[in-house]
């Protein structure tokens, strides 16, 4: 049973980071390729279940909805929903109940949501969906790309060097840099997870804050990367390059809103290539982004 810090976490994220974060995806997801009308989705990493509540109306006497997500409060959130919208082709499962998911002949659509997880998890869940998806299913999965929150990790730099912390924390400043995959890592991602006809279509999302604190504060920001920077600082410093952190932003900002843009891609691919495709699809929306050198910062 989730405490109620877990589904006041839950809730919170059904109210700002839902709206702000996972719509931009799911929009992403319905611009790029056609939903099906019939059949059988799953979708991994479901949040609070807007999409997954969304698809099952479409698909009440057509299809199946298979949600999943790695924490339970928001499952219990999606439940409470579903009961209340009285959606009897929407499954609800758990991660551990997902692993052992019998599904003979596979899902028409799986989507996974890899944009709040750590780096790491996107290669095994590619893999989990290409496990799970039918003949002729198609594959989408959504993923942060290198070159995210570049605004933020300027002046990251510039309050590590007020603090005198900039020569030491150098080398780990430059690994956070790199944290994120480039388009080309994804794909060759996608490739040792044998997917076939990858595309990738990338998308920047600007997110604007009134001040250095509202930024540091906010759900999106300090609900699931800011720990995973300050992580490099030591722990004696920790206050001090925050406050360095609030005092620059609001600094430089004036009367401007502080701006972070955060570039994402949207994959999508098939367990089986058709006949006489070419994986390397020359149409693929990724490739001005590619040969971007802020990309490689």
């Amino acid at each position: 049973m989730p405490s109620p810090d877990d589904r006041t976490r839950a809730f919170l994220h059904d109210l700002t980071i839902s709206p702000l974060w996972c719509e931009c995806f799911h929009q992403l997801l319905t611009e790029t390729i056609p939903l099906p009308e019939s059949g059988h989705i799953l979708l991994v990493e479901c949040g609070t279940g807007g999409l997954a509540i969304e698809l099952a109306h479409r698909l009440r006497d057509t299809g199946t909805v298979t949600a999943s997500d790695s924490d339970p409060a928001r499952l219990q959130l999606i439940r409470d929903k579903c009961q209340v919208a009285k959606l009897d082709n929407l499954r609800i499962l758990d991660r551990d109940q997902l692993a052992d998911d019998p599904v003979a002949e596979g899902y028409d659509l799986v989507v996974g949501d890899a944009s709040l997880l750590p780096t790491e998890a996107l290669p095994p869940m590619l893999t989990l969906l290409r496990e799970r998806v039918g003949d002729g299913g198609q594959i989408a999965a959504y993923a942060l790309l290198r070159g995210s929150f570049d605004e933020f990790f300027s002046i990251f730099w510039e309050a590590l060097y007020e603090c005198d912390l900039a020569e030491d924390l150098s080398v780990p400043l430059e690994t956070l840099l790199r944290t994120h995959p480039t388009l080309a890592d994804i794909r060759a991602q996608a490739t040792g997870a044998g997917l076939h006809n990858v595309a990738l279509t990338s998308s920047k999302e600007t997110f604007s804050f009134d001040s250095g604190h509202a930024f540091l504060e906010s759900p999106l920001i300090a609900g699931y990367w800011l720990d995973r920077w300050l992580s490099i600082v030591p722990r004696d410093y920790l206050r001090t390059v925050r406050d360095s952190l609030c005092d620059i932003i609001d600094r430089d900002r004036g009367t401007y809103p502080f701006e972070v843009s955060i570039k994402a891609a949207l994959l999508t691919a098939h367990a089986e290539p058709f006949p006489g495709a070419d994986d390397e699809d020359p149409e693929d929306k990724d490739l001005e982004l590619e040969e971007d050198p802020e990309n490689d910062v």
